[in-house]
């Protein structure tokens, strides 16, 4: 696990269907907090915001994290 990737900031958000509703603002170590909800995505720690950015999955987050 890479301790410094906990905290870096991401924002969560709720996607049902097209419409994508925004949880917040957060480091990854609270995001990953969360509960295990698969229509949670989150946005890549290493790019800007939502701007553009691919969302990623619980799995893909935690995968970061120990990358």
């Amino acid at each position: 696990m890479v301790e410094e990737n906990l905290y870096r900031i991401v924002e969560v958000s709720l996607k049902r269907g097209t419409d994508r509703r925004d949880v917040g603002i957060m480091t990854v170590r609270q995001a990953l907090e969360l509960p295990d909800v698969p229509s949670l995505e989150y946005t890549n720690p290493e790019r800007n915001a939502r701007a553009g950015s691919q969302f990623l999955t619980r799995d893909q987050l935690e995968a970061y994290v120990c990358s």
